[in-house]
C-alpha cells in the first residue's frame, strides 16, 4: 500500500501558492487568507447542507438536526475569521482597495448556493443574485440549486408527514413532536448565527472604510445593514408571532 504524507494529502503546495496579491502591500495577504478561508468553510457548509436535505428526505430528522448543528458552527468560525479583519487599519486596506473593484464578497457564489438550497427562493431574490454574480457559469451553478428541494420545503414536508398543522402547533406543542421541534430550533439559530456573521462584515466596513461610501462592488452601507432584516427561514419567525397572537386569544 502507498504510503501518504501530510503535505501531498492536503495538497498543501496548491494551496499555499493560491494567494497572490494585487499590490506590494503586506496586509493584503491577511485579506486574501481570510476571504480563501471564507470559501472553505462555504463549500463544507454546503456539503453539509446537502446531507441534511438528504437526511430529510430518508425522514431522518436527528441526523438532519446533528449536519446544521455543524453549520451553525461552522457560521460562528466565520464570524470570529471576519473579526480577525477588524484588525486592519484603515489606510492599510486603502493600499490595495482599489484593485479589488469591481470584486466584492456579494459574489461569492457559494453562499448564495447557500442561501437558495436552505429556501431563501423569492423572486426579487433570485434576480438580485443574476445581476451580483461575476460570470455565467457561476450564475449557473447557483441557478441548478434552484432544482432540488430545498431545506425549508423538507422540513414542512416533514411537518405534513406527521400531520402537524403549522409551525407554531409544532412552537405549542415542542415534547409531543420533539424531532422536529429540535430541527426547528436549529433552523433558527442557523439563522441567528448568519445575522451575526452579516453584522461582523457591517463592522468590518465601519472599521476599514467607513459607513458612508460605497463598496467595491457598488454596495452600500444601508443596503448592508438591510441584509440583517433577510433571513434564511422567515416562516419560522412569523410562526412565533402567530403563536403569541394564538395564546394571548386564548
Amino acid at each position: 500500500m502507498s504510503r501518504t504524507n501530510y503535505a501531498d494529502y492536503l495538497q498543501l503546495d496548491v494551496l499555499l501558492a493560491a494567494q497572490k496579491p494585487l499590490s506590494e502591500h503586506p496586509d493584503e495577504l491577511h485579506f486574501i487568507i481570510v476571504h480563501q478561508v471564507h470559501e472553505l468553510w462555504f463549500k463544507l457548509a454546503l456539503h453539509h447542507m446537502e446531507r441534511a436535505c438528504d437526511a430529510l428526505q430518508h425522514d431522518n430528522v436527528l441526523e438532519a438536526t446533528r449536519l446544521l448543528e455543524q453549520i451553525i458552527s461552522i457560521f460562528e468560525n466565520l464570524r470570529v475569521t471576519v473579526e480577525h479583519l477588524h484588525t486592519l487599519p484603515p489606510m492599510a486596506f486603502h493600499r490595495f482597495r482599489e484593485l479589488l473593484a469591481p470584486g466584492s464578497g456579494m459574489q461569492s457564489y457559494q453562499f448564495r448556493e447557500i442561501e437558495f438550497l436552505a429556501g431563501l427562493r423569492g423572486e426579487q431574490h433570485i434576480n438580485w443574485t443574476k445581476k451580483q454574480l461575476a460570470t455565467s457559469e457561476h450564475w449557473e451553478r447557483v441557478h441548478q440549486r434552484l432544482n432540488d428541494p430545498s431545506l425549508y420545503d423538507l422540513f414542512m414536508d416533514a411537518l405534513e408527514r406527521r400531520e402537524i398543522p403549522d409551525i407554531a402547533t409544532l412552537y405549542e406543542h415542542p415534547s409531543k413532536h420533539a424531532e422536529l421541534y429540535l430541527l426547528a430550533d436549529a433552523m433558527s439559530s442557523l439563522d441567528h448565527r448568519v445575522l451575526a456573521w452579516r453584522h461582523s462584515h457591517i463592522q468590518l466596513v465601519e472599521r476599514t472604510i467607513g459607513a458612508g461610501v460605497m463598496g467595491t462592488g457598488g454596495t452600500t452601507h444601508e443596503y448592508l445593514q438591510k441584509t440583517l432584516l433577510t433571513p434564511l427561514f422567515p416562516e419560522l419567525w412569523e410562526a412565533r408571532n402567530v403563536l403569541t397572537r394564538r395564546i394571548g386569544l386564548g
